[in-house]
């Protein structure tokens, strides 16, 4: 699995000190070379090879090994280097090497002398031992050089290792050379004279540090077969701390597990804890007084949160007594310096935690809750703590239960909050579970999209709650049962009570009317609503919706959100200013809709509203594909949608995410992704009638097209306009850059004759509209499909309608259908224009689907493009090329991330794109990918 001696990664230096110590001994100039460090850092792979080379140059070797459980024992070191040699009568020719002053070590070796010698004389007897023992040493390399080899000094008898002070003080004429380890972390006996040994003139103390990150990444490459993610081997070196045994039997343990080197496995290799350093942990537990062993099980129940005083109290100490305990267990090499308290490495934790009793356990917690619980800022791991206890009455813990979970709502953690609250109503009886904590979780359940929202929030309005709190009950009751499916039942939730309900129940009941209505009726009435926010954004919508002049709508908008981005009291999906900035897009003012869009979602994250910040990011993700900024459109959809499951709610920003998200993926030429996609989200078939699911419809007829499903795409985009038609948003301009798609679509699958009727009956329709990107794809359409001299006019004037607006997508569509049009009316050096504004217009934005049709079109022209994907840094987008530059610095996805203000998940997105744009496959690739290229033309593109 592992190559040999990967342990001696980042051991070139105490290797060649080692060879360069036999070769001087071999020379006749001995020595002492001592390596120092804690177990698992090569102290015995590094011996290892200084016996290989010693054999090489035909030393005589003698090893022995200290032992802990023998260091009480005089002589056991000794007795292991030198007996097997001499029992053996490995003596060969020449005089025996007991012969001369070595025969006053004889006594060592009888083993018919019981005990050990006492009376007046012993140090004249121990200095007569040691002084035989040296020239046994001396005999002996009179016939070869010899290497004397002590592993685990630390644990060595108090004799030996006067016998090995005694020796290296004497070698500087001898070919003797010796070499011994010893851990500082482990408990010498007889730690005195380890030192006085290792201070001897002619010794050389090397201590060994852990490995480094790199040196991490590559041991772990090597051993699993595959490089590593950043996120992967920081995690590895955490664990470890750069112990190279450590790593190698963690990553024994992941290969087992079948964990894999990737990110999303990081979670799983954290629960692993390797045999041998755990059982090292335990060791070292084991030798500690009760006090040291009660602080740390406190450290390991407290976790982040061990503050001294804190621990003090889960352990039972006082503060003086704790305090001493931290220190035993820092001498033992098990607790890191400075507070809170922390472990030097995850898997002591693991160790000692998993060694407590249950009782304990428990009951270590509960203080921990206790603890915790008095301070605001840490009521969240008080709960997480109440969570691992046995549950049951205590009004106490349910109450800080409730204050967590209020607090993570906050936070944008509502998956955790309902969880806190689902366990509070373990710890209260029944009638204590009243209107407002059903309502609780009602509304944690709705904003983790959790299908049980409906009955918490059912149950609270059973149980007659006060006027206030059934208005926000009703609110996102109705959100809720929107969100399942059950429109219907969401607009019986509202009615009649909006007149005594205030403006936010009324805006509600004509939001669910908008989405999910399939008929004309008019929006239900409701009380004479004050808000003059909320009167001009609902009634942009549905002057819009009515195809009134677009500069009446523009100015309803506008006036809506003159007073900033504000939101109601209670938090709903779709707020006024999140309808005032979708009408503001819709017509022809997408950077005033961003603005407004990122207002909201900074307000909604203050305010903890997550429904209102989520549909927030929805639109402005549309927005971002509207201005060609597909990346960061993509990005953004996915990040949405990867806080969403497929059996979770389906509040309003999931089909607009997955419409998103489908448009970019057709757009970067990955169309089966997005078939997946859409299977995995459920939106593949089967969708409600409302104009909620008008952008998915959109979505999957563009793919159908794409896909050359030609009878399902004029069947998708032909419902679209019907439903349109029929439902209260007739006049809706979701008919943007996908209207020229539908019309080939139903040319291919109907007949020109149906394809122009429609593009006609478009461009009267948008006509009377205004809006330029509406009105731009339904001339291009018909130029298309009418074709000649009229045909090329109608794109022309598409052209010319979309040059000052910010729609680099549109335009190069629009770009892309003129100049194959000039092509095939034999306007070459015309079409050669167009196509080659065309593709890089869609390259600026990331289209590489529509960049590959330029080309491809440019090639029938007669002209040589570049290659549509071409391997430089000339291809990434701005936001790529940020990342990949960071990157090749040298900094961490987590460093990239913090610098640039963007998620992990976004770096990682980026550095994909970047690969595979670049051509490269590892990090290390990027500074040479990410050579200087020439400038390449501006895009034929204008600021709005």
């Amino acid at each position: 699995m592992r190559r040999e001696g990967a342990v001696l990664l980042e051991r070139v230096h105490e290797r060649e000190l080692l060879e360069a110590a036999v070769r001087r001994a071999h020379r006749g100039n001995g020595g002492m070379v001592v390596l120092e460090g804690a177990a698992g850092l090569g102290k015995t792979s590094l011996l290892r090879g200084a016996r290989e080379d010693a054999a090489d140059l035909g030393f005589g070797i003698l090893h022995a090994r200290g032992c802990e459980l023998e260091r009480d024992f005089p002589w056991t070191v000794v007795r292991q280097l030198f007996e097997c040699f001499l029992d053996g009568g490995h003596h060969g020719e020449g005089r025996n090497p007991m012969a001369g002053p070595a025969a006053l070590a004889g006594g060592i070796f009888d083993y018919g002398q019981a005990g050990t010698r006492t009376g007046p004389a012993v140090e004249e007897q121990l200095y007569a031992a040691l002084h035989g023992l040296y020239w046994l040493c001396r005999n002996l390399a009179e016939r070869q050089p010899l290497l004397l080899v002590i592993d685990d000094a630390q644990w060595a008898d108090a004799a030996s290792l006067r016998f090995v002070s005694y020796l290296a003080n004497r070698l500087d004429d001898a070919p003797i050379l010796v070499v011994l380890t010893t851990s500082p972390a482990e408990e010498a006996a007889h730690r005195d004279l380890l030192r006085t040994a290792c201070a001897a003139p002619l010794a050389e103390l090397v201590t060994l540090s852990e490995l480094t990150p790199d040196a991490v990444r590559q041991l772990t490459a090597e051993t699993l077969g595959d490089t590593p993610d950043e996120s992967f081997a920081e995690a590895c070196h955490t664990l470890t701390g750069g112990n190279p045994q450590h790593l190698l039997e963690l990553l024994r343990e992941a290969e087992r597990a079948g964990i894999a080197p990737v990110a999303s496995d990081v979670p799983r290799i954290h629960r692993l804890a390797p045999g041998r350093a755990a059982q090292g942990v335990r060791r070292r537990l084991d030798r500690l007084p009760d006090r040291a062993i009660a602080l740390a099980r406190a450290v390991a129940v407290l976790r982040g949160q061990a503050e001294p005083q804190h621990c003090a109290r889960v352990a039972g100490l006082d503060e003086a007594g704790a305090s001493e305990a931290a220190g035993v267990l820092r001498d033992a090499g098990l607790l890191a310096s400075g507070t809170p308290y922390a472990f030097n490495r995850p898997v002591i934790r693991q160790v000692v935690y998993e060694g407590m009793p249950a009782r304990l356990r428990n009951a270590a917690h509960r203080a921990a809750a206790e603890c915790l619980s008095t301070d605001p800022a840490t009521v969240v791991p008080a709960a997480e703590h109440l969570c691992r206890t046995d549950p049951g009455p205590d009004r106490w813990a349910a109450d800080v239960l409730r204050a967590a979970s209020s607090r993570l709502v906050g936070q944008g953690d509502p998956r955790s909050a309902a969880r806190y609250l689902r366990r509070a109503m373990g710890e209260l009886s029944a009638h204590e579970t009243d209107a407002s904590f059903w309502a609780e979780l009602g509304a944690a359940e709705l904003r983790a999209h959790e299908p049980t929202a409906v009955e918490c929030l059912t149950e609270a309005l059973h149980r007659r709650p006060r006027p206030d709190l059934e208005r926000a009950i009703r609110l996102d009751l109705a959100q809720a049962l929107a969100a399942a499916g059950r429109p219907d039942e969401a607009a019986e939730t509202l009615s009649g009570h909006t007149s005594a309900g205030g403006s936010q129940l009324w805006a509600l009941g004509a939001v669910l009317h908008r989405l999910f209505a399939t008929t004309q009726a008019p929006c239900p009435s409701g009380p004479h609503v004050e808000d003059r926010a909320t009167l001009c954004a609902h009634a942009a919508a549905e002057a819009l919706s009515r195809g009134r002049p677009l500069h009446r709508v523009a100015r309803l908008s506008a006036a809506a959100v003159a007073g900033g981005a504000r939101l109601g009291p209670h938090d709903v999906e779709l707020p006024p200013a999140s309808i005032a900035a979708w009408v503001l897009a819709q017509s022809g003012d997408p950077i005033s809709a961003e603005r407004v869009l990122s207002e909201v979602i900074a307000a909604a994250s203050r305010a903890g509203h997550l429904l209102a910040s989520a549909t927030a990011e929805s639109l402005r993700a549309m927005v971002l594909l509207d201005t060609g900024r597909i990346t960061e459109a993509a990005d953004a959809a996915r990040s949405l949608l990867g806080r969403t499951g497929a059996k979770d709610l389906e509040t309003v920003h999931v089909p607009l995410a997955t419409a998103v998200l489908v448009h970019c993926m057709i757009e970067q030429d990955r169309a089966g992704e997005a078939a997946d996609l859409l299977a995995r989200q459920g939106l593949a078939d089967g969708l409600h009638d409302g104009a909620v699911y008008l952008p998915v419809r959109v979505a999957r007829g563009r793919l159908f097209a794409a896909l050359g499903r030609t009878r399902e795409a004029v069947r998708e985009f032909l419902d679209c306009r019907r439903l349109a038609q029929k439902g209260p948003w007739r006049h809706s301009c979701a008919t943007g850059g996908w209207f020229v798609d539908g019309v080939r679509a139903l040319a291919l699958g109907v007949g020109e004759s149906a394809a122009r009727t429609l593009a006609f009956d478009e461009v009267k329709r948008a006509s009377s509209l205004g809006a330029a990107q509406p009105l731009a794809a339904a001339l291009c359409a018909y130029g298309e499909i009418v074709g000649g001299d009229k045909g090329i006019r109608r794109m022309e004037q598409a052209d010319h309608l979309l040059a000052e607006l910010p729609l680099p997508l549109d335009r190069a569509r629009v770009l892309l259908a003129l100049g194959g049009a000039l092509r095939r009316g034999g306007d070459r050096s015309g079409a050669r224009q167009r196509l080659t504004a065309a593709a890089e217009l869609a390259r600026g934005c990331g289209a590489e689907s529509l960049e590959n049709a330029a080309h491809a079109e440019l090639r029938l022209t007669g002209a040589r493009p570049a290659p549509a994907t071409s391997k430089d840094a000339a291809a990434l987008t701005p936001a790529e090329q940020r990342v990949a530059d960071k990157a090749s610095e040298g900094l961490t996805n987590k460093e990239i991330a913090q610098a640039l203000f963007i998620t992990v998940k976004t770096v990682e997105w980026h550095l994909g794109q970047a690969y595979s744009k670049l051509g490269i496959r590892k990090r290390s690739e990027l500074a040479r990918a990410l050579t200087p290229v020439d400038a390449v033309p501006a895009p034929l593109r204008h600021s709005a």
